[in-house]
């Protein structure tokens, strides 16, 4: 098969991704830490990329319902990857983190930490359970959006995940030019500390645990992410609308309750929302030429 036939044969998304990929490939090139084996990690980019080929000239020679739904959602499957990564690449730009910098700035604008004063002023189980309600939802929504506007309007659905992928992958190379942890991870014990609460405190540090990494604090993607999805699901239904919307303002308070955020980060991923998704879509149009 032609390499002409492959470029005609891929989605918007294949290229956005590809081409995301090749730029942390060369930003490894610069990493300070030397000892970090560089050639692994370049071997797990080359073999995204090669599964990535396989994947087009597969739904191109022998393209079904299955191929066709795996290709449109594989690159929901590289955002966990895509988001660790930053934490190996986002000291080339700046040596130090910059959280100090943001707590001057909370300091400044609220005269306190929110991200120590909330969870301390609200102890009470069932408001942690609240926010962790709000925290973990965030996690069903990159793929349960995909899903739902799949299900729902298949035609939109390549566009709505090229939107979702392209704006995570804008959010990881700010997380990579300025390095911040945010308070669960710059702040020592017990400052870092939450309050215990029940099911859904437990399920939020469980998937932290598993996948949470010191970086990508500004500007919030949880929240800048919460309020594309949010856009999205306007778009693509009303009553999804609805459902989204107390959820995402859970999310707006739940970031700084439980330390994942500084209060500038929720600022941040507010005034960040429509920059991003305006990008995103220009980004489309240029792809889709």
């Amino acid at each position: 098969m032609s390499g002409n036939k492959l470029w005609s044969g891929a989605l918007p998304t294949d290229k956005v991704v590809a081409i995301y990929i090749l730029i942390t490939a060369f930003l490894l090139f610069f990493i300070p830490d030397k000892s970090i084996g560089i050639t692994g990690k370049l071997t797990v980019k080359i073999f995204i990329l090669t599964g990535i080929v396989v994947l087009i000239a597969v739904d191109l020679r022998h393209g079904s319902r299955f191929t066709h739904f795996l290709h449109l959602f594989y690159p929901l499957l590289l955002l966990g990857y895509a988001y660790g990564e930053t934490a190996l690449l986002n000291h080339i730009f700046f040596s130090k983190n910059l959280d100090p910098f943001f707590i001057n700035l909370d300091d400044r604008i609220f005269g306190f930490q929110p991200a120590l004063e909330f969870s301390w002023s609200f102890p009470q189980k069932w408001f942690g359970e609240l926010m962790n309600l709000g925290y973990f939802s965030y996690y069903f929504m990159t793929v349960g959006i995909s899903l739902i506007i799949y299900l729902y309007n298949g035609q939109y659905a390549e566009k709505a995940i090229f939107i979702i992928i392209t704006s995570f992958f804008i959010y990881y190379l700010i997380f990579i030019i300025f390095p911040v942890v945010g308070p669960q991870f710059y702040f020592e014990p017990p400052l870092s500390d939450v309050p215990e609460t029940g099911f859904f405190g437990n399920a939020v540090k469980a998937v932290q645990e598993a996948g949470e990494h010191p970086t990508g604090a500004f500007p919030s993607s949880h929240v800048g992410m919460a309020l594309i999805f949010l856009w999205l699901g306007f778009k693509t239904s009303k009553t999804l609308f609805r459902i989204l919307l107390p959820f995402v303002i859970l999310i707006l308070f739940a970031t700084v309750y439980i330390k994942a955020h500084y209060a500038v980060d929720v600022i941040g991923g507010i005034m960040s929302a429509p920059v991003i998704l305006f990008l995103s879509n220009k980004i489309r149009n240029l792809f889709s030429i």
